[in-house]
């Protein structure tokens, strides 16, 4: 009896068995299971080689990739979102702007221009 025969004898024990592959494992004999065991490991050691050209079959053909669509804009992908339930409102831009806070007023510096200080710094 062979190692295969003997797998496939214990993995299929008669027509009235439970035939659910924890079953069948169940009913190898340990010296079976460490078989079964070892024939998976070196399955899985080998790198997996392209399967050889089966004569009488048609290749498949792959399918063309499909078209891309076209990126969202932001509003579109906001309106998606409060569509799906991921954000319950938008940001009121008008809210946004705050023109006239006094901490964001221009600062004058004597000498050169900040970016050009900071462009000869960082080289």
């Amino acid at each position: 009896m062979t190692q295969e025969s003997a797998f496939r004898d214990a993995a299929d024990p008669g027509p009235r068995a439970d035939r659910t592959p924890a079953a069948s494992i169940k009913a190898l004999t340990p010296k079976q299971v460490r078989q079964l065991r070892q024939q998976l490991e070196s399955q899985l050691a080998r790198p997996q080689q392209p399967s050889a050209h089966t004569p009488g079959k048609r290749a498949k053909r792959i399918k063309p990739a499909a078209p891309k669509n076209k990126p969202l804009t932001r509003d579109e992908l906001n309106q998606r979102l409060v569509a799906a339930g991921l954000i319950t409102s938008l940001p009121d831009p008008a809210l946004d702007i705050d023109d006239d806070d006094p901490e964001d007023q221009r600062v004058t510096i004597k000498g050169e221009p900040l970016s050009e200080t900071l462009i000869r710094e960082r080289r």
